[in-house]
């Protein structure tokens, strides 16, 4: 069934790229290694331009995390007491703009973060250019895979995305300490 949707995505093109990636950067769990290796390997065979596709991706998940964002912004002023709203504004004074540039850039973790920059109302001048670029980022890399390693770009995604999710716990890690070995 899976492989069914994502020939219809391909067979889409870009269009289908997007609205995928809509779906991706909202908070449905849909891997963006489906559409992305194999777009990359498509790229090296010439079917596909990797400038258009990274654009196209990096606005879809843009629009998906903006999606999210408005409507985290809209339930937890309904649902979500005050003392809990605050508890997130205070992180995101602090520690916003780094975890929405490094959230997409974890597996798993990028189609989330809007939900606490929304609650947060996280000022989407920075939102917004951010999760872009970080999204870009992503995207950009598992094109490479894809381009570079061809059909085996999955087999090679493992490698690649568990050494980057050990680098950025090294990162994380590094900045925690120095944020907080003062309290």
């Amino acid at each position: 069934m899976l492989d069914l949707f994502v020939n219809a995505v391909f067979d889409m093109g870009y269009i289908g790229f997007f609205f995928y990636m809509i779906i991706v950067g909202t908070f449905i769990p849909l891997p963006t290694q489906l559409i992305l290796l194999p777009a990359g390997f498509l790229a090296s065979q010439g079917k596909l331009d990797i400038p258009t596709t990274l654009l196209v991706t990096a606005l879809g998940t843009t629009v998906g995390a903006t999606i999210n964002y408005f409507m985290a912004g809209y339930i937890s002023e309904r649902f979500v007491a005050e003392k809990r709203i605050y508890k997130v504004k205070k992180f995101f004074d602090n520690y916003g703009k780094l975890s929405v540039v490094l959230a997409p850039l974890s597996f798993g973790m990028g189609q989330y973060i809007s939900l606490p920059a929304g609650i947060a109302k996280m000022d989407l001048r920075w939102f917004i250019p951010l999760i872009f670029f970080s999204n870009a980022l992503w995207n950009f890399a598992m094109l490479m895979l894809g381009y570079m390693f061809g059909e085996d770009a999955n087999s090679q995604a493992v490698y690649l995305v568990g050494g980057g999710a050990v680098l950025m716990i090294v990162i994380i890690t590094i900045f925690v300490y120095r944020e907080f070995k003062s309290y």
